[in-house]
């Protein structure tokens, strides 16, 4: 036997008793709930009915589940809030508060552990667009080149003292140059690694006040960070197409956020 409940202004189901019994054990489905079934005249409070699992002793005027109507407001004269995890609707006295919010039985686990590892609530953000991205990248692009010249330099100084004081030669001037375009290479690789791992913004990202979470809020992990840095390149090689997505996204997801499950979003 199928069993109804209601969730807000919303008719849930059909769940079998053995779903119905887990939803129970959950916390999603309370005794006040407002459930329905196949025999029953109208919508009741799953407390008022029976166990589930058990099925209610049959109306005589069984009403079909094509023509059950739901009540105009399913708690009557009871204050309903929304779930800031989920965005349904429930009486108050059966939410759990959180600073200025409240939470559904359903979701509290949930909600409180991304509140322990450090992550926002959901549905709170506001994502930083597509021109303030590319902002950020050309603050970080200039610090980059400043810090590859100046690392460029003292090797190459240094090469120079090393070079002269071995009699000179083109073998160090070479070394030098080799030395010279790795740092070009793994710098950049580095400092975003870093930082975003570290930070979850890069300094052009904390200067505009955005950073880097996860798509429920939570910080970037340094690996999830690798994977991010290395995901661009494939924007790269696609003509750009994965950064221009942002301009186009709801959430303003590059190719490589979507790739690692990563938002941008204003701090």
């Amino acid at each position: 036997m199928n069993w109804y409940y209601a969730r807000g202004d919303e008719r849930m189901g059909p769940v079998d008793d053995a779903a119905m019994d887990q939803l129970v054990r959950s916390g999603a489905v309370t005794a006040e709930t407002l459930v329905w079934k196949e025999g029953m005249a109208d919508w009741q409070p799953l407390g008022s009915v029976a166990q589930v699992g058990t099925a209610p002793a049959p109306s005589p005027t069984p009403v079909a589940a094509g023509d059950m109507a739901m009540p105009e407001s399913l708690y009557g004269e009871q204050t309903v809030a929304g779930c800031v995890e989920c965005g349904r609707s429930f009486p108050q006295d059966e939410m759990v508060p959180y600073e200025d919010h409240l939470v559904c039985a359903a979701c509290k686990d949930v909600f409180f552990q991304r509140v322990r590892e450090g992550g926002g609530l959901r549905g709170a953000f506001r994502y930083a667009g597509f021109w303030v991205r590319v902002g950020a990248r050309i603050v970080d692009g200039f610090i980059i080149n400043i810090a590859t010249l100046a690392i460029s330099f003292v090797v190459g100084f240094v090469g120079a003292l090393i070079n002269s004081a071995a009699g000179g030669g083109d073998g160090f001037e070479a070394i030098a140059g080799i030395l010279g375009g790795l740092i070009g290479i793994i710098l950049p690789i580095v400092y975003e690694i870093v930082f975003v791992g570290k930070y979850g913004a890069t300094p052009g990202k904390m200067s505009l006040g955005i950073k880097v979470v996860r798509s429920d809020g939570s910080p970037v992990s340094y690996g999830r960070a690798t994977g991010r840095m290395f995901s661009t390149w494939l924007s790269y090689i696609i003509f750009l197409i994965g950064f221009i997505m942002a301009a186009f996204d709801d959430e303003k997801r590059t190719l490589h956020d979507r790739i690692c499950d990563t938002r941008v979003i204003y701090k």
